[in-house]
């Protein structure tokens, strides 16, 4: 009854993600991939991005970074990240670190949702990055084996679909004008986002990127995989320019990632005169989406550089 439809954009910086697979205020969008890929990047990122766009509108956007289980290395790397690129002063970094208890690991992420739902009440908007929901999972079995819970399948107990739900279930926008935006990550391995974990919260979430290996070695940065990552609200949370503009490269990059793994070992004179344009404009696309990390562009800057290829 609280609630209102999510129409808001979040922006992000990432041309792939605002263009293509865009995340609205008050969405809960997973990002889900392999170790090393560039997970973590994407939220950091999109912190960043918040800076800059508070300096444009002067409305602040709360950032929390929920680490659980992480080392404190890593914790020290990410804080010092976004303190030299002064977003720490809408930050608040909640750390668990792999030597506190289960308990406090499996407790920190509804902290840091408390918290959240704190601002939004304030009418504010918060983003919640949860790193990563799959730690926290193996955490809550860890404690439930303990107590005698009865394990179900891959020994996680019955109720680690609704530990998860009621958790990403806060993420709204709200009759008030407040929103909280939830990016769980969640880590897999070889690629496999079917394991009980990541369909579990692939749905209860509004889409997810996936990122892949294969796209990170190749040296494509972010390395989302564009044919398997989806948002359900799409265009609902774009203006129309960029609702239009998106719809047309997201159906011209997915047909020629089709026709890539046909021709790609495939000689080009040999093409006809179609193919070798669909292959000229799908090799453009693939390279403005490029982007290095903490290069976020505002949306007029990135519709700019996708116009001509209308």
């Amino acid at each position: 009854m609280d609630r209102t439809a999510v129409n808001r954009p979040m922006l992000t910086g990432i041309a792939g993600i605002d263009l293509i697979y865009p995340i609205g205020k008050g969405q809960r969008q997973l990002i889900i991939g392999d170790k090393k890929t560039g997970k973590t990047q994407i939220a950091l990122d999109t912190i960043v991005n918040q800076n800059k766009l508070t300096k444009k509108t002067k409305k602040p956007v709360i950032c929390i970074y929920i680490a659980i289980g992480k080392t404190k290395k890593e914790i020290k790397n990410i804080y010092e990240e976004l303190l030299n690129r002064n977003a720490m002063a809408n930050t608040i970094i909640l750390a668990s670190t792999n030597e506190d208890k289960p308990p406090v690991m499996s407790l920190i992420p509804y902290v840091g949702l408390s918290i959240a739902e704190k601002f939004m009440f304030q009418k504010k908007d918060v983003i919640v990055v949860i790193d990563d929901l799959k730690r926290h999972a193996e955490v809550y079995r860890e404690i439930s084996l303990i107590s005698n819970k009865t394990p179900g399948r891959e020994a996680y107990p019955s109720d680690i679909f609704y530990t998860h739900s009621r958790l990403l279930e806060k993420g709204c926008q709200h009759k008030n004008g407040g929103s909280i935006t939830i990016l769980p990550i969640v880590e897999t391995k070889g690629g496999d986002i079917t394991d009980y974990i990541s369909t579990n919260i692939i749905s209860i979430t509004d889409g997810q990127i996936v990122l892949s290996h294969k796209q990170f070695s190749k040296g494509y940065k972010p390395a989302i995989d564009y044919g398997v990552s989806v948002s359900r609200l799409g265009g609902a949370v774009q203006t129309e320019e960029t609702k239009k503009l998106g719809a047309n490269i997201r159906r011209q990059l997915l047909s020629y990632l089709e026709t890539k793994e046909v021709y790609e070992l495939a000689n080009i004179d040999e093409m006809s005169k179609e193919l070798r344009e669909k292959m000229k404009t799908g090799r453009k696309i693939e390279s403005l989406l490029n982007q290095s990390k903490f290069e976020s562009l505002p949306i007029d800057e990135i519709l700019e550089k996708f116009r001509e290829l209308e």
